[in-house]
């Protein structure tokens, strides 16, 4: 099938799913879409097993479908953007040290704890990974997904607070699991594997470099984006020029050997940050034409339709990839046991910085000069829902099941693969679902501990 037909296919199909669960299902879109494909999925698999040579086909399909290629180097940048600029930057940059120790500690907390348990469970089993085989599944599941989540938490009116640590965190975690994951590969899939074979300090220069490199040049990406973007001042321009830094800029960031996500995050950081200061300077002035305050929205209006129709997309395709992953029975009871460990393991990696910047946060104490300090740093105490909510909330998606398609392929690769989507299919299904229960909960719980106006 030629690469248009392929992509026709796709998008019918997403349309398709994505009607039906609105009609009858009435999930959150990505789940319903979700959902819709794994029963899609079934019935293709029940039609192979009973020798239908046209199933067989959409496996062989399936097959050819880069599926890490086309997360990683396509979806993934315009998912980052797209989050980017809905995101409240003013916020996020208010909660930047947290959402700083978020996005590498508790990654790398989460990988050393799942990987850890992961290690000790399947020794005990009789079914040993190495250390670093072990380590590299804890880098593939550890970053978290927003793409499902936020919506939910808007809806259930999550205070802006805990929603710019979710997304926060989110945007800038990747580059975190993307560096332990290339350091960890070499490692588990090299041969060695044992616990010598691990380069702790190999694994510090490229996860600094990623970050704070992919950091610089998005920043950098950003600015020059601001400045064309201002001297431009129509709609259509502003579009191709955020389209050129999506895509610009992930090239550019592995040219230059950074976190090509990481860059993508920042310049969009850094572009709605300098439009908005420069809209505010222009609109005080009295300078602000209604055309251009209408353009601005519509630019918004743009990233935030084509995030829905991309994530609609990637979560059709990620259920179908269902028919090409190879069963491995066998390793059903781990993976449910890993399933749960891993929430417990972001529960552990969400504790830490939370609870280091609260014990910070107390010790400002009175003072003049001690509260100026906490009011720069924003060192103010978080609601008590705060740990539970975000450990629910961290799940995982497309990202992970890329990593783990990029494997070489190998009996290591399918069971990386299978547990990978049992934890990417009880994260979504599983917490997906039962997150907006929670969110209603906590924010009621807050409303109702909150002194009348």
């Amino acid at each position: 099938m030629s690469l248009p037909a392929l992509v026709a296919l796709l998008f019918t199909l997403t349309a398709l799913l994505s009607a039906l669960n609105a009609r009858f299902l009435r999930l959150p879109p990505t789940i319903g879409v979700l959902l819709g494909g794994l029963m899609l999925a079934t019935v293709v698999a029940a039609l192979g097993a009973l020798g239908v040579a046209q199933a067989a086909g959409v496996r062989g399909l399936l097959r050819a479908v880069p599926f890490d290629r086309l997360v990683m180097e396509g979806l993934l940048s315009f998912l980052l953007f797209a989050s980017a600029v809905q995101t409240d930057v003013r916020a996020l940059l208010r909660e930047r040290g947290v959402i700083a120790g978020l996005a590498v500690v508790t990654t790398l907390v989460t990988m050393l704890t799942l990987g850890g348990g992961l290690y000790l469970l399947t020794g005990w089993l009789g079914q040993p990974l190495t250390l670093a085989q072990a380590l590299l599944f804890g880098a593939i599941v550890a970053p978290t997904d927003p793409v499902a989540v936020m919506p939910l938490l808007e809806r259930a009116g999550v205070p802006e607070r805990l929603r710019a640590l979710v997304a926060g965190e989110s945007l800038f975690n990747d580059g975190v699991g993307v560096a332990a994951f290339t350091v960890l590969s070499a490692a588990a899939v090299g041969g060695a594997g044992g616990a010598g074979s691990l380069d702790v300090a190999r694994l510090g220069t490229l996860l600094a470099r990623e970050m704070l490199g992919g950091i610089a040049l998005g920043a950098l990406l950003g600015l020059l984006t601001a400045r064309l973007t201002g001297l431009a001042r129509d709609q259509a321009t502003a579009v191709l020029l955020s389209l050129a830094l999506v895509t610009g800029g992930y090239a550019l960031g592995e040219v230059f050997g950074v976190s090509a996500p990481v860059t993508v995050a920042a310049g969009g950081v850094t572009l709605i940050l300098l439009l908005r200061a420069s809209r505010a300077q222009r609109q005080e002035a009295g300078h602000l034409s209604l055309q251009e305050a209408r353009d601005t929205a519509r630019i918004r209006s743009f990233w935030e339709v084509l995030d829905q129709v991309l994530n609609a997309v990637l979560f059709a395709l990620l259920a179908l990839e269902a028919l090409v992953v190879n069963l491995r029975p066998e390793l059903l009871g781990v993976g449910v046991a890993v399933a749960v460990l891993s929430v417990a393991a972001r529960g552990l990696g969400v504790w830490l910085p939370l609870t280091l910047y609260q014990a910070q946060a107390r010790r400002a104490g009175p003072g003049a000069r001690r509260q100026a300090s906490a009011r720069r740093l924003n060192l103010r105490p978080f609601a008590p829902y705060t740990r539970r909510l975000m450990t629910w909330a961290g799940l995982r998606g497309g990202v992970a099941l890329a990593l783990a398609f990029s494997l070489p392929a190998g009996d290591l690769r399918d069971r990386l693969l299978f547990l990978t989507y049992v934890v990417v299919l009880f994260s979504l299904l599983g917490q997906g679902l039962s997150v907006p229960l929670l969110a209603r909960r906590v924010v009621a719980a807050d409303a109702g501990a909150r002194p009348p106006a």
